[in-house]
């Protein structure tokens, strides 16, 4: 019998209940039911846009049925001073006649104010990223890892769903402009160990260390705590690794000949034997420090003594986890180098 890893209750998470009761809203019958209320009198249009031509008017008060359908976008639109960012809701009117409402002057008959508030935000997530990967999301959300092994699958999921989310966040905005950008705070309740930055989300392995503390076995702690020393700054995953110099907070220049890339490659040969569990994810770290060596593109802050000695002795004494291909390309890499053919200490200024 395959061993059950995950719980399905958490304590400062989503309910069970509630959550249940919003993953079957994601699937309503094509007659719809009852359970949206008018809350700003508006108007029923023939299709989710403001210029959308109107059908009819809404009163405040009135009762819709929810056909179950979002926009695949947020659209922002102003009521008084405040810019409510929301999708557009498929409904069907009393009389029979169905359209399309801002879902900002929309509200659910849920018996509580949190049910209400999670139900707004199922329908964003919907609009975002799909039923499908907003169900799985919510489902991912309030699970809890028991074991190092299920901490491991639950990141897997977790990077894959985050990621979808995020190109949904650049493309699932109805023409934002920098005045007028939504208040994604709401998300964070759903992003486990992950957190939003600068527009982005990222992985946070302080978080990630705190949930490893609460299972059994040691891989995941170990795991965490090794990627806290790769990304020091601010504990999350960034463009600026420890083996690269900051020019920004977005770009860098590598760090090779500070001795980093050499020190991480042969750490990582004990992560490997130390943490199998999470094999993959040392092969991407792998993958990106020899990314940083090998751009063609790439510029170095140290001088080229300082890379090619480095080099060298990664050369002389490889670690274990480097295939015999990229051995050769970093052998290669070194002859480029020796050749002038890219540009070298940006840290003199010239």
């Amino acid at each position: 019998m395959r061993r059950a890893y995950f719980s399905t209750f958490k304590s400062g998470r989503l309910i069970w209940p509630l959550l249940l009761g919003l993953l079957c809203a994601c699937g309503s019958s094509p007659a719809g039911r009852p359970g949206l209320r008018v809350v700003v009198a508006t108007q029923l249009r023939q299709i989710p846009e403001a210029s959308g031509t109107p059908l009819q008017g809404l009163s405040k008060g009135a009762v819709l049925f929810d056909l179950g359908e979002v926009s695949p976008y947020l659209s922002g639109i102003y009521f008084g001073d405040s810019l409510l960012w929301e999708p557009w809701l498929r409904v069907r009117a009393p009389d029979g006649q169905t359209g399309w409402v801002f879902g900002g002057f929309l509200t659910s008959d849920a018996a509580s104010t949190e049910a209400v508030l999670h139900w707004r935000h199922q329908k964003r997530l919907q609009a975002l990223c799909g039923p499908t990967n907003a169900q799985r999301l919510l489902q991912w959300a309030v699970q809890v890892c028991l074991t190092d092994t299920a901490l491991a699958e639950h990141l897997r999921r977790g990077i894959a769903l985050c990621d979808t989310l995020q190109a949904a966040l650049r493309y699932g905005l109805q023409h934002p402009t920098p005045e007028a950008q939504p208040d994604l705070r709401w998300l964070s309740q759903y992003l486990c160990y992950f957190r939003r930055y600068r527009g982005g989300i990222a992985l946070d392995y302080a978080l990630l260390a705190r949930e490893a503390q609460q299972t059994r076995g040691e891989q995941d702690d170990y795991f965490a705590q090794f990627c806290l020393q790769i990304y020091p700054i601010d504990s999350m995953e960034s463009p600026l690794p420890v083996w690269v110099f900051p020019l920004s907070w977005a770009e860098s220049a590598s760090n090779l000949g500070a001795g980093y890339h050499r020190a991480t490659l042969h750490q990582l040969d004990q992560a490997f034997q130390q943490a199998p569990l999470f094999r993959p994810e040392w092969e991407r770290l792998k993958n990106l420090v020899l990314a940083d060596v090998l751009d063609s593109e790439r510029t170095y802050w140290q001088p080229l003594p300082k890379l090619l000695a480095e080099l060298d002795l990664l050369l002389a004494q490889p670690p274990a986890c480097l295939t015999r291909q990229e051995h050769n390309a970093l052998a290669l890499r070194r002859r480029m180098l020796a050749r002038g053919m890219a540009q070298t200490d940006l840290r003199s200024g010239r």
